[in-house]
């Protein structure tokens, strides 16, 4: 597949943003996003594009109903109601781009209900294709505070990584070893700064971590989301 296509790219970014890229083609291009400056600048376009559209609406406040589905659908747990949510397409349309910030504080909340969301510089939140939530990210002045997900299925001869992309750089930095379950402190790089930060990757490694410095099989990216 040809990448450097703009019409091509442009498209792949669109569904990416969108979450109707999956399966392989959506792994290929997590990988293409660490070392594409085009890719990641195609990515941010979308974004500020849906973004624009959704503030260009009116806000609605979501019903209680509402809310607690988002929260189920984060922790995966069956309805408790079978109440059904009659809503208009547009509107849902609209929600549905806007609420993606609100359901990672959520989740958040609804994971480690200790954490006070004020002392909080960034959070991060790592999901799967199915929109599991695998880590919870809580980065602070000294630190990165990782919690693990109970949704989290680790494969146990194999260790994950998370890495940073900076902006104008394509080589990954790697951030260190993530927890397979519980929490764990990791140290901020030197070189962490949420503004110079494009991207975070989770990779699957060999136990141990990445044998040569760079992340041997991408699985997931996410951005981080600033209080």
């Amino acid at each position: 597949m040809n990448y450097n296509k703009p019409e091509l790219l442009d498209a792949l970014a669109g569904q990416y943003v969108l979450g109707t890229l999956r399966g392989l083609a959506r792994k290929r291009f997590q990988r293409l996003l660490l070392t594409s400056h085009q890719a990641r600048e195609a990515i941010s376009m979308w974004e500020q594009n849906l973004n624009n559209l959704a503030s260009s609406i009116t806000a609605q406040t979501p019903s209680d109903d509402v809310w607690q589905q988002i929260i189920q659908r984060i922790e995966n747990q069956p309805q408790q109601s079978k109440k059904v949510i009659h809503t208009k397409p547009s509107l849902w349309r609209t929600w549905s781009f806007v609420a993606t910030a609100a359901c990672i504080v959520l989740a958040f909340l609804v994971i480690q209900p200790a954490t006070k969301i004020e002392n909080t510089q960034q959070i991060a939140l790592v999901q799967n294709q199915d929109k599991q939530s695998l880590w919870f990210i809580d980065v602070n002045e000294q630190a990165l505070s990782i919690k693990a997900s109970s949704q989290l299925v680790a494969q146990t001869n194999k260790d994950y990584e998370l890495w940073m992309i900076l902006k104008g750089q394509d080589t990954p930095i790697s951030l260190g070893l993530l927890p397979k379950q519980g929490g764990k402190i990791l140290l901020k790089d030197k070189r962490f700064n949420a503004s110079n930060i494009t991207l975070l990757a989770v990779s699957l490694e060999p136990i141990g971590g990445s044998p040569n410095g760079l992340p041997t099989e991408v699985l997931y990216t996410t951005e981080l989301i600033l209080l």
